[in-house]
């Protein structure tokens, strides 16, 4: 088979073209930081179906739907929108999802299944918690939910966790865990982590099934590689294990999220896993200047472990590094945001140009509050989630509980919203009319409201309230899985579904302020535009519209206020990005190095990682700060400048005062003077 496609192999560079060329046998693509990585991964994609494998033969995986997206769409374009929409490209999870979707049930678990979502997932440790009896004041539902998820990635128990054995959670954690996979299998539910490890456990007790996955992709090519943990190398491991047509791609240098679970040995112990792997390594950077990728390269040479590679760029030197130390967080912040007015004037820039990397959330107030005296526009990236407010939540567990009536957690939530005059004591009362009767709980529900005398005090106006709503979901149950054509399009059973929930009326009358309540309207409204688009591009069911928004919690409603302003971030969320101008603050000792990774190598050998993805991020101009002081909790503390500063090459750093520098406070009105006079100058002279 020879499909005709401009791949425009001669553009590609060297390295890139050999890696887009291998065929067959495990490849290690070592991609550093701006090289063009994504572009190489569909170029191969794209030369794999010029050399005749089929397009539903490949399966490329990444970790976000976004990515997935992006790769979907450059295959199109080198394809045809036909051939890239049989090419398997996913997340892992999404993969997993799709496996469990169709073989679920050989676990014992029936069709269809629930996703939780972490608030789900936390009301079911809080429970288990509850039910053990322990102390709330010892135990901490998010860390033995962390706990349990990082045993989950790690594929073993939470006693076997390396590092966090002593943990004082982690006897805690093991009896809840007991008690959480119980809970979940009595919902007939999965949570994240599930995706990957049921799949793992279906393979190993299923050699039919594990082969017949493992057939339908003859190559198999894996972005971010450095970012899988211990469950997906073994999910990877079962799928590839027969052909061992395996291309990973990845950079141990940016391996920065040991916290969620992953494994950076993963990557560099990949030539050891499989025999005879070539490895193919992409240093030229298509983003930074030289003096950026120097910096990069020198700090990142500090760690002992790492495959060796070495960052260059045609784009010439460029400017300096500039490092400035402030006296405190208000300085520090002020001459930020008074450098980005002056850059953006001297340079020609926009405010989307910038960006503020710091460590930890919190670094953020004092800049927000200088850019806000500045009259700087700003966002700040990775605030709530859209599907994390809490009236999006409401209809969402509407639509869960609608799809699975063994949903527990979303129809305890949705029962009493709007009111019905189910309070939390008769809501118990019915759950142990349910554990007395062996009931499903929507079951019990149902016979309750067809018999309000079952549940003591249950009157009959809630009674026919309750019967309502089960009368409401088992209608609808049946309207949205007919809900597949354009006579009874997916949008429009929700958008009917929505208005007999009374929800918006709900919203309207109970929220005292009128334009937080016509926000939050427009909030449950914008779930149905979601439900359109996913209807419109990929034209499934409701089952999988839940199914997307689980796997992909990003939500694209406020880009447009990104684009516009300077974007706030911590280093994790900037992985990925880029900016002409970067500010990279709080280089200090206890923020970077963080104060809880100091007392351990593997621990500070990541925190310099993160400091490495902080200074590739910028394409142009790179700003390092620090402070002398900072205050917290109404004290102030000295601070040292980051290790990290010290390991910079000298050469290409102008280290600077902020104090030597004109009045910080002034710095606005100069910049507007400045302005002023050459608009004065450009009129006269025009």
């Amino acid at each position: 088979m020879h499909i005709p496609m401009d791949l425009q192999l001669d553009l590609l560079n060297p390295q890139q073209r050999q890696a887009v060329e291998h065929f067959g046998g495990p490849l290690l693509i070592l991609a550093g930081a701006g090289s063009g990585k994504t572009r190489v991964i569909t170029h191969r994609i794209g030369y794999l179906i010029r050399k005749g494998i089929a397009p539903g033969d490949i399966l490329a995986v990444s970790f976000t739907n976004k990515a997935a997206d992006e790769m979907r769409h450059r295959v199109a374009g080198l394809t045809g929108a036909d051939i890239a929409s049989d090419v398997y490209l996913s997340t892992f999870h999404s993969l997993g999802a799709d496996i469990l979707r169709r073989d679920i049930d050989h676990l014992g678990y029936k069709r269809p299944f629930t996703i939780l979502d972490q608030g789900d997932q936390l009301a079911v440790v809080k429970d288990a918690i509850d039910e053990l009896k322990l102390d709330p004041e010892q135990v901490d539902p998010r860390r033995i939910l962390s706990l349990i998820s990082r045993a989950k990635m790690g594929f073993c128990e939470p006693e076997e966790l390396e590092g966090l054995r002593f943990d004082p959670m982690i006897p805690f954690a093991q009896a809840v865990f007991e008690r959480y996979r119980s809970a979940l299998r009595g919902l007939n539910a999965v949570d994240f982590d599930d995706l990957i490890c049921l799949p793992v456990v279906l393979f190993r007790q299923q050699e039919e099934i594990r082969s017949r996955w493992a057939e339908r992709f003859h190559f198999v090519m894996v972005d971010e590689y450095q970012d899988t943990n211990q469950t997906q190398l073994l999910f990877l491991d079962e799928l590839v294990c027969d052909h061992r047509n395996i291309c990973v791609v990845g950079d141990d240098d940016q391996s920065i999220y040991g916290f969620r679970g992953a494994v950076a040995e993963n990557i560099l112990e990949f030539e050891h896993r499989f025999d005879n792997t070539r490895v193919i390594k992409l240093e030229q950077n298509y983003r930074s200047t030289n003096h950026i990728l120097e910096a990069a390269n020198t700090l990142i040479s500090n760690n002992q472990v790492r495959k060796d590679k070495a960052l260059w760029s045609a784009q010439g030197d460029g400017d300096p590094i500039r490092w400035v130390h402030c006296a405190d967080e208000r300085e520090e912040a002020e001459y930020v945001a008074a450098e980005i007015e002056r850059l953006k004037f001297d340079r020609g820039l926009q405010y989307r140009d910038f960006a503020i990397l710091y460590r930890v959330n919190p670094q953020a107030r004092p800049f927000e509050e200088a850019l806000r005296a500045f009259r700087i526009p700003y966002t700040i990236v990775g605030g709530t989630e859209f599907f994390d407010r809490k009236e999006v939540k409401d209809f969402i567990a509407y639509l869960k509980a609608c799809l699975n009536p063994n949903d527990e957690i979303n129809l305890r939530r949705i029962v009493n919203v709007p009111p019905r005059g189910i309070g939390p004591t008769l809501l118990e009362r019915i759950s142990d009319f349910a554990l007395e009767r062996e009931l499903a709980f929507f079951d019990a529900l149902a016979e309750v409201a067809a018999d309000p005398d079952h549940i003591h005090r249950l009157g009959p106006t809630a009674g026919h309230h309750l019967q309502q709503l089960v009368d409401l979901l088992s209608a609808f149950r049946e309207r949205f899985s007919t809900a597949r054509n354009e006579k009874s399009p997916l949008v429009e059973v929700g958008r009917a579904f929505l208005k007999r929930i009374g929800l918006i009326e709900h919203l309207r009358n109970t929220e005292k302020n009128p334009r937080r309540a016509r926000r939050r309207i427009k909030n449950v409204e914008d779930v149905l535009g979601s439900i359109s688009t996913f209807e419109q591009t990929e034209g499934g069911t409701l089952r999988g519209y839940l199914e997307r928004i689980s796997l992909d919690r990003s939500y694209d409603a406020d880009d447009e206020d990104e684009k516009r302003g300077v974007r706030l971030l911590t280093l994790h969320s900037s992985k990925g990005l880029e900016f002409p101008v970067v500010f990279f603050v709080g280089m200090e000792e206890g923020y970077l190095p963080h104060h809880r990774s100091m007392d351990a190598d593997d621990d500070i050998a990541e925190e310099r990682r993160l400091a490495y993805v902080g200074i590739t991020r910028a394409k142009r101009i790179l700003c390092l700060t620090s402070a002398g002081e900072r205050s917290r909790y109404g004290q102030t503390h000295e601070r040292e400048p980051s290790r990290f500063i010290e390991e910079l090459p000298a050469q290409i750093l102008i280290s600077a005062d902020a104090s030597e520098s004109a009045s910080l406070a002034d710095k606005k009105d100069d910049q507007n003077q400045k302005y002023l006079s050459a608009l004065k100058s450009a009129i006269f002279e025009d």
